[in-house]
């Protein structure tokens, strides 16, 4: 038998960690262009291999999870996260960079898949709130790597802060190998019909494309704030703390969904984010000043913070034999929109400078808007 309050516990570490790994691009963008000489089209480049990661840990972590449970899977994913973290720190060549995101993808892909589903299996109602209040441990972990860059730039080397991510990832995978946890809920495996009839569903395919916008500005929001303030003239240092805010925001908005707001239902939440987020992009990209500069950051945080715990909760309700397998369907269309927008914005800021970012964010915004509705409507 498994004791619901570790579970729990254990699954807000491998979201810290995640959230810290999904940070981390963006916050050492600048010092990795430095160390290996990448221009704006070298760094998106680097971007897209993180998601391209994330897609395979998405694509699979669900069929095993169902299967086979969740134990060896987060802890072996925890061991891939590690090497990732000490390659980073480790490197003198960009293929050990390259090689080192990816796998910080696929385990942190799984582990972000897995735990949401752990949560949603081990919560007994109100599975949308609870996976907000989960979510936080995200928010914390993205919280962590900028704050940390930013307070230590000037005692410690980004290299050292992340050698110190892996020994705490480590950490993490023995303590995944020692817990217990709940069955396998399928263990004569999903039919091939049973996912060609998911994969057909249109509330699970709209879910799916809600994320794939929401996917696509948390990737502008976490890869390309940075080099967008910098051109804007503001310094490295408060760069970092700027991105920290978006994530301060993202966390408080998701603990209060979680608390105060639980009552309220989710579709109403989910729409004042949306509002918010909107509103967020117009003054990031158009009202300048490093005030607010932190003041769009907040309210795109806002924004983005009940877009996966909302529609996680929902897809674990639809199918909730099958939950690993539709959230990583979800996910795995959500991470195809990381991965193009990473892409295309390398080539459009080598084109047209970083500053399309303000219109590239606020497009992204609308569309998302959009689908949140379609998604609630039907």
């Amino acid at each position: 038998m498994y004791n619901r309050k570790l579970i729990f516990a254990s699954a807000c570490a491998g979201l810290f960690l995640f959230g810290v790994g999904a940070i981390t691009l963006g916050s050492i963008a600048p010092d990795l262009k430095t160390k290996f000489a990448l221009d704006e089209l070298g760094i998106g480049r680097l971007f897209s291999l993180f998601p391209v990661g994330i897609l395979v840990g998405s694509l699979s972590f669900g069929l095993i999870t169902d299967r086979f449970g969740y134990k060896l899977l987060l802890a072996v994913c925890s061991l891939l996260l590690a090497l990732g973290f000490a390659g980073i720190g480790l490197a003198t060549v960009i293929w050990v960079i390259q090689v080192c995101i990816l796998l910080i993808g696929v385990g942190g892909g799984a582990i972000n898949g897995a735990t949401s589903a752990l949560v949603a299996d081990i919560s007994e109602k109100n599975k949308g709130a609870s996976l907000a209040l989960f979510g936080v441990f995200f928010g914390l972990g993205a919280l962590a790597m900028p704050f940390v860059l930013g307070l230590l730039r000037d005692v410690a080397t980004f290299e050292d802060i992340v050698l110190a991510i892996a020994a705490l990832t480590f950490l993490l995978a023995l303590v995944y190998f020692s817990l217990q946890f709940p069955v396998a809920k399928q263990a004569e495996g999903i039919s091939l019909p049973q996912l060609g009839k998911m994969l057909k569903d249109p509330a699970l395919l709209l879910i799916g494309f809600f994320l794939f916008w929401q996917s696509a500005c948390e990737a502008l929001i976490n890869n390309w704030t940075t080099s967008y303030l910098i051109d804007q003239k503001i310094d490295v240092r408060w760069t970092l703390y700027a991105l920290t805010s978006y994530v301060a925001g993202l966390s408080l908005f998701r603990l209060l969904t979680g608390s105060v707001f639980r009552n309220i239902p989710s579709a109403r939440m989910l729409g004042i984010g949306m509002g918010l987020l909107i509103v967020g992009a117009l003054i990031l990209g158009w009202v300048p000043g490093l005030s607010w500069a932190f003041t769009g950051l907040i309210l795109v945080g806002f924004g983005l913070a009940l877009g996966f715990p909302v529609m996680f909760g929902l897809s674990s309700s639809l199918y909730s034999k099958t939950s690993g397998t539709a959230i990583g369907i979800i996910l795995a269309i959500s991470l195809i929109g990381n991965l193009l927008t990473n892409f295309l914005m390398g080539y459009m800021a080598q084109a047209w400078g970083i500053g399309i970012f303000s219109v590239a964010l606020l497009s992204a915004a609308l569309v998302q808007a959009v689908f949140c509705f379609l998604v609630f409507r039907k």
